[in-house]
């Protein structure tokens, strides 16, 4: 079975769930197995019309899988990358001095501004520098980054002029971190992770932090725009989202809810397998369509919209 594609792999299973046949195979198809687990938990619910609201969920959420996964992008890129915009030169070099940033590409871009990438350890950052705002504005964002050693970075941090947001503290959350502003407003969250390695599984040295309003919402809308799959949520006191993180393809967001922090949303660019549906998706999701998916002279389709809470998404495949 495993030559079919999955679509018709999971049409085969569930037609053999629902006629009480054998289906084990799926277990072995690494694929189709998350999805036969759920189709088995549920079959033997008696409403015909249930089972075909079954039917067409997973098989959506198998649709969604294929949409989001990418075959190939560009060196060190993953499916969600952070887009920064600064109204002026600046940034880049402070992430030399205080991350050992490198840059791989600078470019004017489509706005008239200058488009830069850079690398933080094993993630890359873009980076919109000047021109006029027009799709973009120029806004600060907040960033997890896990470093080998926090009090060193914190220090090279302060010398480059960054202002601290709290001093290095062992967390209870595990790692030791500090926070920090730079001059254009964005906030640094720098760790390093207790354990074998200052990175902890799963992660990349650089995550996009949001603060958010309402976490569960925001949340509840990237599933149902990209996808995304609830890794964590630790709530205090219950309701509110204090912390909280979702996978993407092959990439995390956190977020969180705390009192006195205003939203500051940002931009992704988001490598997917179809761009097309994956702006539709969205789109359907209750995102705003600013700019429909169309080749790019820079080699990508690109598709733009913007969620409920002012985050920009360049929906992005490779041609």
């Amino acid at each position: 079975m495993a030559d079919r594609n999955l679509a018709d792999r999971l049409d085969i299973t569930i037609e053999a769930l629902l006629a009480r046949g054998n289906a084990t195979a799926a277990l072995g198809d690494a694929e189709l197995a998350p999805l036969a687990r759920i189709a088995v938990d549920l079959r033997h619910v008696p409403s015909a019309a249930f089972k075909e609201r079954l039917r067409a969920k997973l098989e959506r959420r198998t649709t969604m899988s294929r949409a989001v996964t990418t075959i190939a992008l560009r060196e060190g890129f993953t499916t969600v990358t952070p887009y920064l915009r600064v109204p002026e030169p600046g940034i880049v070099d402070v992430l030399k001095q205080v991350f050992d940033a490198e840059e791989t590409f600078s470019a004017v871009g489509d706005w008239g501004g200058l488009h830069r990438e850079v690398r933080i350890g094993n993630s890359m950052l873009m980076i919109g520098e000047g021109g006029p705002a027009r799709i973009l504005p120029v806004r600060p964002a907040a960033f997890h980054v896990y470093v080998r050693d926090v009090d060193a970075t914190f220090a090279r941090a302060l010398a480059a002029g960054l202002e601290s947001l709290g001093a290095p503290e062992d967390r209870p959350y595990g790692e030791r971190a500090g926070f920090l502003k730079d001059r254009f407003g964005n906030h640094w969250y720098v760790a390093t992770a207790f354990g074998a390695s200052h990175v902890p599984d799963g992660r990349r040295t650089v995550t996009p932090f949001l603060h958010v309003r309402d976490g569960a919402a925001f949340i509840d809308f990237l599933t149902r725009a990209f996808g995304a799959a609830e890794e964590m949520r630790h709530e205090a006191p219950p309701g509110t989202i204090r912390h909280a993180s979702v996978r993407i393809g092959d990439s995390a967001v956190e977020m969180g809810e705390g009192e006195g922090v205003e939203p500051m949303p940002t931009a992704f660019y988001l490598y997917v397998g179809d761009a097309d549906l994956l702006y539709e998706q969205a789109v359907a999701a209750g995102a705003k369509p600013i700019a429909p998916p169309a080749d790019r002279p820079y080699g990508d389709r690109v598709g733009t919209v913007e969620d409920a809470i002012g985050n920009t998404w360049f929906i992005a495949r490779p041609v």
